[in-house]
């Protein structure tokens, strides 16, 4: 006997009580389908009062059929009420021993309502975000214009006759042009992010070509820092492949801007490598490493959100729209891949991806300018620099290739690494001195202060250094001058 033969023809009682308490309403029909009972619930739905007798109730119930089954569940239909409304309700018949029928039915009117509200909601925030990612886009193609035209006025004043003075100040303005071009950008980027309609483009291009034209706009940040930019590229890269060339210099760029930004001593380091070859398709593995401040493991979760920095003090110091690590991420996934981040607090960062390509025979335009495979040191546009020195940052035969340089001796005091390394910062920190491009120059004199150890011999050379990055944030050049002078007569009786 089920349950509901049982309630019906052992324990009455029970069956009052339910009819009195349960939430769900409860009818009761006998084996031809007539009305004979109802829980009192139920009977307020319908809208038929207690005094009234079950014999004057019309209950219908469209789209249900009471058949010879034992259990029908979740059924839709609609409830009509006494006044010939009607209202939505989930039910579930139960066939009894005794032939007839019970039916289970909840009222789903507030959730239909519910569920009404929420595609109502759901509606208006679709096309509000639709507003905003219009006017985002709208705003940014506005602002495109007006500041391509200073970019392009600034470099036709960098070809006429400038005193330094100008000639720096023009300088400042196309630099703030390229970043503000920069940010127009990745607004761009992301307004098609949010709507689904960054798409990639398939052309044929040369690899080596696109690898060294990335170096080439990257080598002179690199320079300007006292930085090396180190280069391997496996040699069974296929020599032309088919894909979006543009988009993989976006993220590159996107890499090797903030290796340079975050890097003030050592090396900034790029690895290209085949890892698969299938039919006519490869899967290219990239890397980007630096020796800079690295990231602590708490902020690694913030690193691919957008509009998110690790802290407030990066978007200070550095700026950023903190949207170019999102879009490297979409970009690349896009391209099939996954990107990787490993980072240590104080010794640097490593930004790894991989991308899937297809080969082709030949791309349609190429300049001729290519890198080579193998490991070297990159100083400019076709400048390579291989030696017995550079090859430790290679592993065997290219495989699994790290930077492995031990910077601890950079920081050793007194070593020739050390010296090199303060030498070079030294020499250019004078030409921006004398240029008065005191932003470079508090980077370098900030250089020069690290490069000299917290060592009780070495604390009065280490106050002086401090001093001159003191003196340069202040903007003042003959202090500067006199104070560089200084701790240059300082370095000489030490010997340096």
């Amino acid at each position: 006997m089920c349950i509901a033969g049982w309630i019906m023809k052992v324990d009455r009682e029970l069956f009052d009580i339910l009819k009195e308490e349960c939430l769900e309403l409860i009818f009761v029909f006998d084996n031809e389908g007539n009305f004979i009972n109802c829980s009192n619930n139920a009977r307020e739905s319908l809208g038929y009062p207690l005094s009234e007798e079950v014999g004057n109730f019309k209950v219908s119930f469209p789209k249900l059929e009471l058949r010879e089954t034992d259990v029908l569940e979740h059924i839709e239909t609609d409830i009509y009420r006494k006044n010939e409304t009607c209202f939505p309700a989930d039910v579930k018949i139960v066939r009894c021993d005794d032939d007839r029928f019970i039916v289970f039915a909840i009222d789903q009117t507030e959730n239909r309502n519910m569920a009404r509200e929420l595609n109502s909601c759901k509606e208006e925030l679709k096309s509000e975000l639709k507003y905003k990612t219009e006017f985002v886009s709208n705003i940014t193609h506005e602002l495109r214009t007006p500041v391509n035209g200073i970019q392009g006025m600034a470099k036709n004043l960098l070809n006429t006759e400038l005193n330094s003075y100008q000639l720096e100040t023009v300088g400042i303005i196309e630099s703030c042009c390229v970043n503000m071009s920069k940010i127009i950008n990745d607004l761009l980027d992301f307004s098609k992010m949010e709507s689904d309609k960054l798409v990639l483009e398939n052309k044929a291009f040369s690899f080596r070509e696109f690898l060294n034209n990335v170096m080439a706009f990257n080598v002179t940040l690199v320079n300007e820092k006292g930085l090396k930019l180190l280069v391997h590229v496996g040699d069974d890269i296929p020599k032309y492949l088919i894909g979006d060339e543009l988009r993989l210099t976006q993220i590159f760029n996107n890499l090797l801007s903030n290796a340079v930004k975050f890097t003030t001593i050592g090396h900034i380091a790029v690895e290209a490598s085949l890892i698969r070859e299938e039919d006519d398709f490869v899967e290219l593995f990239f890397m980007v490493v630096d020796t800079g401040i690295g990231i602590a493991k708490e902020n690694m979760d913030k690193l691919f959100k957008k509009f998110s920095q690790v802290d407030a003090s990066t978007t200070r110091k550095f700026g950023g729209t903190g949207l170019g690590l999102s879009i490297t991420k979409k970009l690349v996934e896009l391209m099939g891949g996954d990107i990787k981040v490993e980072s240590e607090t104080g010794k640097g960062s490593s930004f790894s991806f991989n991308v899937i390509l297809k080969k082709a025979e030949e791309a349609t335009e190429t300049t001729g300018v290519e890198i080579p495979n193998g490991n070297f040191v990159y100083e400019g546009s076709g400048q390579y620099s291989e030696s017995e020195e550079d090859s430790k940052y290679a592993g065997e035969g290219g495989t699994g290739w790290r930077l492995t340089a031990n910077s601890d001796k950079i920081y050793q005091f007194g070593t020739s690494e050390n010296i090199r390394e303060i030498n070079s910062a030294l020499e250019k920190l004078f030409i921006c001195i004398e240029l008065e491009n005191w932003e470079k120059a508090e980077n370098f004199a900030s250089v020069v202060k690290n490069l000299i150890s917290d060592n009780e011999s070495e604390q009065q050379l280490k106050k002086e250094a401090f001093r001159l990055e003191l003196i340069i944030r202040r903007g003042d050049h003959d202090k500067a001058i006199a104070q560089f002078n200084l701790f240059k007569s300082k370095l000489k009786e030490l010997g340096f």
